[in-house]
C-alpha cells in the first residue's frame, strides 16, 4: 500500500481547507521561485518546491487582475492566521510544547503583512513601473508564505491522533461534518450535502464515477511531485459539490471537507476523521464504534 508523505498530506489538507486549487492557481508566478532570499526563515528551503502541486494548465487558473487576486489571498491568509493562533493556544492549554509552531506562525504572519504593505504601495504608486515592482514584491511574499503554511500544516500533523486502520475484511461507515483523509488501496462511496474534495492517484489506476455528483465549479486537475517519485502523480479536485461519488484505486489519497457527509470504505488503508460525527468499523460482524476527532481548527 502506498503511504502518503507527510508534506503531501499537509498540502492536501491546505488545499481542501482554503481553495482546492494548486499553488500556481493561487499564486501565479513568473520565473524560478525555488531560489529563496536570505531573509526568509531557515526552515523554508527550496527542497519543498519539489513537493508542491503544480498546475497542469496555468493559463486556466491565472487571474487577469493580479492586485485583486493578491487582495483575496491576503484576506484568506489573515483568516488562516487567526485559526492557527487559536489552534496553537488550544494545543498549549493541553500541555503541548508549541514554541516552534508559534515562531513559524509569527514568521508566516510577517510574510503576509509584508505582502499587504507592498500591495498598498502598489495601489498608491505614481508610475506603472513602481506599481509592477510592488505587485511583484507582494506576490513573492505570498509565494513564500504559502510554502511556510504547508510546513506549519506538516508540523501540526504531529499533534493529530493516529488514523483508523482498514484491512481486507473491514468496512468503514462514517457520517458527520468536517475533514476526512483516506489513503490506501480502497473502494469508496462518498456523499455530501455540500463540500469539496481532492484525490491523488499514486498508482495510475484510479477510477472516479461522478455521474451522481453536482458541481457548480470546474474540476481542477494538477500534478503532485514527491521526493520519492520520478514522475508526478495525477490529482483531481472537485469544488462546491453535492451528491454522490464512487472512487477506487490501488494507491490513492482522498482529502474531503464537507457537510452532512456519509462514507463507506472497504479495502486496505487508513482513514482520519476530524469534525463532528461517528463511525463504525465492521470486521466480520465485530463492530467498533467511535467518534470523529476534534479538528485542529475549531473555527472550521
Amino acid at each position: 500500500m502506498k503511504k502518503l508523505p507527510l508534506i503531501t498530506l499537509g498540502i492536501l489538507i491546505l488545499m481542501v481547507l482554503i481553495s482546492g486549487l494548486s499553488d500556481n492557481g493561487r499564486y501565479p508566478v513568473d520565473g524560478d521561485h525555488s531560489k529563496m532570499s536570505s531573509s526568509q526563515p531557515e526552515y523554508i528551503n527550496k527542497e519543498l518546491y519539489g513537493e508542491v502541486p503544480s498546475s497542469v494548465s496555468e493559463e486556466n487558473v491565472k487571474p487577469q487582475d493580479e492586485k485583486d487576486f493578491l487582495t483575496d489571498n491576503i484576506q484568506k491568509s489573515d483568516e488562516m492566521i487567526v485559526r492557527l493562533e487559536d489552534s496553537i493556544d488550544r494545543l498549549a492549554s493541553e500541555g503541548n510544547d508549541v514554541s516552534d509552531l508559534k515562531q513559524m506562525v509569527r514568521d508566516y504572519s510577517s510574510l503576509v503583512s509584508d505582502a499587504g504593505s507592498y500591495l498598498e504601495k502598489a495601489n498608491s504608486a505614481d508610475s506603472i513601473s513602481d506599481e509592477q515592482k510592488y505587485v511583484s514584491l507582494s506576490k513573492d511574499k505570498m509565494v513564500h508564505s504559502d510554502v511556510l503554511l504547508k510546513r506549519i500544516f506538516v508540523a501540526m500533523h504531529n499533534y493529530m491522533p493516529g488514523p483508523v486502520e482498514i484491512t481486507g475484511n473491514d468496512s468503514l461507515d462514517a457520517k458527520g461534518s468536517g475533514v476526512i483523509i483516506l489513503s490506501g488501496d480502497l473502494d469508496v462511496n462518498l456523499s455530501m450535502s455540500s463540500g469539496k474534495f481532492s484525490v491523488v492517484d499514486f498508482e495510475g489506476d484510479m477510477s472516479i464515477n461522478s455521474d451522481e455528483l453536482l458541481s457548480s465549479n470546474v474540476v481542477a486537475e494538477s500534478a503532485v511531485s514527491t521526493s520519492g517519485s520520478v514522475n508526478p502523480h495525477h490529482m483531481v479536485s472537485y469544488l462546491d459539490v453535492q451528491g454522490n461519488v464512487r472512487m477506487s484505486g490501488s494507491g490513492m489519497t482522498i482529502a474531503v471537507m464537507g457537510d452532512n457527509t456519509t462514507l463507506h470504505a472497504t479495502g486496505f488503508g487508513e482513514v482520519q476523521l476530524y469534525g463532528n460525527g461517528t463511525y463504525y468499523l465492521d470486521n466480520s460482524g465485530s463492530v467498533r464504534e467511535g467518534v470523529w476527532l476534534a479538528p485542529i481548527f475549531e473555527t472550521l
